[in-house]
């Protein structure tokens, strides 16, 4: 296979173990030592505290899909372009549009940088 068809598949096993809730197969995605920078908090993580979050975040919406994934491969690694589709349990709805670059390393994800649109929780916050 080639690097791009490798990262490609990679892209879509995180996202769909992240739609499943699947933690372990999100957690088979990433190297031992992988961080993530998330640009609404300017923080990085763990990637102990990010399968925390994942596990966390299960209970948190009814269900969570990530659409239009929009994948850009390189050498090392990943940008994906998609829209998360939240279902909250009172069956109110929230798009979010968001980016994801991953830095693979070993075939597993050591890095990814999240950018959220911001301008939408802004939106949302002057509605209420």
């Amino acid at each position: 296979m080639s690097i791009d068809t490798d990262h490609r598949k990679l892209c879509h096993a995180l996202f769909d173990a992240l739609e499943a809730g699947d933690v372990a197969g999100v957690d088979e995605c990433y190297a031992p030592d992988m961080t993530m920078w998330i640009n609404v908090s300017g923080e990085t993580i763990t990637r102990e505290a990010n399968l925390d979050a994942v596990d966390k975040g299960r209970a948190l919406h009814r269900r969570r899909l990530y659409n239009d994934r929009n994948i850009n491969t390189f050498d090392d690694g990943f940008v994906v372009q998609y829209t998360t589709h939240v279902v909250a349990h009172n069956g109110t709805e929230v798009p979010l549009s968001a980016c994801l670059v991953a830095e693979v390393r070993d075939g597993k994800i050591s890095k990814l940088f999240e950018y959220l649109d911001t301008t939408q929780f802004r939106s949302r916050a002057k509605t209420k």
